[in-house]
C-alpha cells in the first residue's frame, strides 16, 4: 500500500480535478485526467453527512453491525466545490476492531457510476478497495480506490485509479 500511495501522491500532485460547478468547467468525467499506463487518477472528498449505524448483535462494535450512508456529496480534492457526484453504500463489521466489508456506488452528475468493494480498517488507517465495475463513461471499469478517513470519520478522501477497457 505504501508504494501505491506514493505513486498516487505523485500523480495526484500533477492532476487537478476540475469542479463541475464552475462556469464552463468540465465534470470529473469530462476532465482530462493524468494517465499512467491508461489509468485515470482523480481524488474526491466525501463529507459523511448521512450515516446510519445499526448495532446488531452484541452491544458496541461487533461482527454483523451495519453502517449505511448516502446520498453523501463528493467534493473536489480541495474539499471546496461540490462535483455533483454522490456516494451511497454499506459496510458490515467483520470483528470487534471495526474492520468492515464495504460496498459503495459513486453516482456521477452525468449518470455514470463506479462500483467499489473491499475491506476498510476500523483503525482509521487508509484502505485500498477494488473497483468492480461501472456504467456510462465507466462501463467495465476496474482499478482501485485508496480510502483515507479523517481522524473523526467525517471526511473520506478517495483517490481513484480507474482502468477502462480499450485504453490499455
Amino acid at each position: 500500500m505504501i508504494n501505491f500511495r506514493s505513486r498516487v501522491g505523485l500523480l495526484v500532485g500533477l492532476a487537478m480535478l476540475v469542479p463541475a460547478g464552475l462556469a464552463g468547467a468540465a465534470s470529473a468525467q469530462e476532465a482530462t485526467p493524468v494517465t499512467d499506463d491508461s489509468a485515470m487518477v482523480f481524488t474526491l472528498v466525501e463529507r459523511a453527512d448521512f450515516v446510519t449505524i445499526l448495532d446488531l448483535g452484541d452491544p458496541g462494535t461487533s461482527p454483523g453491525d451495519l453502517t449505511v450512508w448516502g446520498p453523501d456529496p463528493l467534493y473536489d480534492e480541495a474539499n471546496q466545490t461540490d462535483t455533483g457526484a454522490l456516494t451511497h453504500g454499506s459496510c458490515m463489521a467483520l470483528n470487534t476492531e471495526g474492520d468492515n466489508h464495504c460496498q459503495e456506488t459513486v453516482l456521477f452528475a452525468d449518470g455514470g457510476t463506479i462500483e467499489i468493494q473491499g475491506i476498510q480498517r476500523g483503525s482509521g488507517e487508509p484502505s485500498l478497495t477494488t473497483i468492480v465495475g461501472g456504467s456510462g463513461m465507466y462501463r467495465g471499469a476496474t482499478g482501485t480506490v485508496l480510502v483515507d478517513p479523517s481522524d473523526d470519520f467525517r471526511l473520506w478522501t478517495k483517490t481513484f485509479e480507474v482502468y477502462l477497457p480499450g485504453n490499455a
